[in-house]
């Protein structure tokens, strides 16, 4: 086997092409420091202006008496999903005009009332303890 040595250079040359390369962007100087000699702003301290009272957050009321129609409004006012409770509302309003006195249309007025109820107290419209009364 023969080993080929290459010859090289003493002093290398950058290869020239026929483009010219792009200038590079002069650099950007930097502000100059500030002389040691000034001495530093010094803010004069005024009085504070005086704040308005905050006013008093309303009372969130403990018990609540509504119509199924005057509840949906409420929590949908106050940015609440109301799909559920119409589901609920409408499934009541059918085990009413069935047999107003049956076990089914208790059972399913509970549920509605605890749907509403905790629909309220999530929107901050009844107290955590409050009660929720559902008129006809």
């Amino acid at each position: 086997m023969r080993w080929k040595f290459w010859q090289t250079e003493e002093e290398a040359q950058p290869v020239m092409t026929e483009e010219v390369a792009a200038p590079r962007p002069a650099p950007v100087p930097e502000p100059a420091p500030r002389p040691a000699s000034e001495p530093p702003a010094v803010e004069i301290e005024s009085e504070p202006e005086p704040q308005p009272a905050p006013e008093p957050e309303p009372e969130v009321p403990g018990q609540v008496t509504l119509t199924i129609d005057e509840a949906k409004g409420v929590i949908k006012d106050a940015g609440g999903d109301v799909i559920q409770v119409g589901f609920l509302a409408s499934a009541y309003r059918r085990n009413l005009e069935d047999d107003p006195h049956s076990q089914e249309t208790a059972a399913s007025r509970k549920r509605l009332r605890e749907l509403v109820g905790k629909r309220l107290k999530d929107r901050g419209l009844l107290a955590s303890d409050g009660v929720l009364e559902l008129r006809d």
